[in-house]
């Protein structure tokens, strides 16, 4: 106990060896659906599905336990859900690449993401970005994840650019409700572990409910090929240098700013950062990030990135990286087990994430709302991350905002330069991605 507290540091941040535990078995709960949902998205794209499980499983998990030991922050990292999409839909199916030249891509983007996150630069833009937009993180994540739960739950519907309710009807929905309610009643009766005990709770009443469906076995042999030789780096040549360019810079500053709002907003609302915002460790941490996706391409999934799940671990009592190890044990555990996944469902995801998205709204108090320059950026970075379920495209309206409206106000000289170069990169990449 004393080898683990003096090397992760437990009593310095206020942490208990089960507040670490129980932390790290929560995000793990909240994350494991991935093992589900990632293979199918890249199955569309012509993957094995039983190979990317593995696959996703082991990249989880490694890349989880490598990024606690390094950076002490109680972030997993695992592929992020909207890169799958990006590499089925745009890479595969608008570009025309296969599987293959697809993984190369994320390969080169990691790199890329590695050479920044070493790079003095990752601190430059760091430090760019004024303080009350990293409270705005902490809401727009917030949103973002209290959102994802409602959706998965059949809560609300999105069917393309419209969003409605769902319907309440159903028994998942009603089930999402009861969870929601239930967990709530936990956490203000102070419970230990209300997160996990609410999901735990919700998954057997969904039982008689039909809506939490016992798998017909419980292990399987985990099939895993990597795709290492299988990479296609001449064939990507052909794509032209535009198309080729638009999808390195947008898996780039997708991964970059998805890992640095998670990072900046989750540990901003857990009191990890500093009085500036800054978050020590955030250099391995996004180091970390890089590797895995390096990894992870070669045995065959999209990019990886630090988790916004985390939360609801952090929500627990977790402040350091022994849950982030828990979490990555826990994912390599689960190889063997892997038709145990469906046992948690939309429904019972819906509470933590609702419950960690409220918690996450309390920074906008921080938020000068009186001066529209810093008023109107925060704003369109809090709603445009849910709006468009991006961490991405919040904070590029946040920043391209704010470049304009400062300009506007005659007060360009006060700008750091190197916000005009991040607007820069973002009108870039929106305008690479909408050429043909």
């Amino acid at each position: 106990m004393k080898q683990l507290d003096r090397f992760f540091c437990l009593s310095q941040r206020g942490a208990t060896l089960a507040g670490e535990l129980r932390g790290g078995c929560t995000t793990f709960c909240s994350m494991v659906y991935l093992i589900l949902v990632i293979p199918g998205l890249l199955s569309g794209a012509g993957m094995n599905f039983e190979e990317v499980m593995t696959a996703t499983c082991l990249i989880a998990g490694v890349g989880s336990i490598i990024s606690g030991l390094a950076s002490n922050l109680p972030f997993a990292l695992a592929p992020g859900l909207g890169f799958p999409t990006l590499f089925t839909y745009t890479f595969c199916q608008q570009y025309g690449c296969t599987w293959q030249q697809a993984l190369v891509l994320v390969l080169l983007s990691g790199i890329l993401f590695l050479v920044l996150s070493l790079s003095p630069l990752r601190e430059r833009l760091n430090d760019a970005l004024p303080m009350p937009f990293k409270f705005a993180l902490s809401a727009g994540v917030g949103l973002f994840l209290t959102l994802s739960g409602l959706i998965n739950a059949g809560l609300i519907t999105a069917d393309g650019n419209q969003v409605d309710m769902g319907a309440l009807s159903a028994p998942e929905p009603l089930l999402a409700l009861l969870g929601i309610f239930l967990t709530a009643v936990l956490v203000m009766k102070k419970v230990p572990g209300a997160l996990i005990l609410g999901m735990a709770l919700t998954v057997l009443l969904g039982i008689p409910l039909g809506v939490t469906v016992l798998p017909e076995t419980v292990m399987t042999v985990p099939e895993l090929s990597p795709a290492a030789l299988e990479l296609d780096f001449f064939g990507l040549l052909t794509l032209g240098p535009i198309p080729l360019v638009s999808a390195l810079l947008s898996l780039l500053v997708s991964q970059y700013f998805d890992a640095l709002g998670t990072l900046l907003g989750v540990a901003g609302d857990a009191k990890l950062t500093d009085t500036t915002g800054d978050l020590a460790g955030q250099r391995e941490a996004m180091f970390c990030c890089g590797a895995a996706t390096c990894a992870g391409a070669l045995l065959g999934v999209s990019n990886v990135t630090a988790m916004a799940e985390s939360a609801t671990g952090i929500r627990e009592g977790a402040r350091t990286g022994l849950s982030a190890v828990m979490t990555g044990l826990l994912f390599l555990c689960m190889l063997p087990f892997t038709p145990l996944t469906g046992l948690v469902t939309g429904a019972a995801l819906a509470a933590p994430l609702v419950m960690v998205g409220m918690s996450m709204m309390s920074g906008i108090t921080q938020i000068t709302w009186k001066h529209v320059e810093i008023s109107l950026p925060s704003f369109l970075m809090i709603v445009g991350m849910p709006f468009t379920f991006s961490i991405t495209t919040g904070v590029m309206l946040g920043v391209i905002s704010y470049v304009v409206v400062m300009v506007c106000r005659g007060r360009a000289h006060l700008l750091d330069p190197a916000l005009y170069f991040l607007a820069a990169v973002f009108i870039l990449n929106a305008v690479l991605g909408t050429l043909p």
